[in-house]
């Protein structure tokens, strides 16, 4: 009987980069952020909102630098 080919985009995520944790709560405060800027966009503020998901943003772009320059 043939071996079955892996399929890689099936298995679990593996990372096991020294910033996992770091880039897991980065990506927290990230989802927090931007809900929190979308509530307050839609019922309170518009401005206040803007800058809140701007902020948001920033952390999400460094997350973004950890995982892709896998430092």
């Amino acid at each position: 009987m043939a071996k079955r080919p892996s399929r890689h985009n099936l298995e679990p995520f593996r990372d096991s980069s020294r910033t996992r944790v770091l880039r897991l709560w980065l990506n927290v405060i990230f989802m927090v952020g931007a809900i929190a800027g979308l509530i307050i966009y839609f019922n309170v503020d518009h401005n206040m909102a803007k800058w809140i998901l701007l902020v948001s943003l920033v952390f999400k772009f460094v997350e973004l630098f950890l995982r892709i320059f896998k430092i």
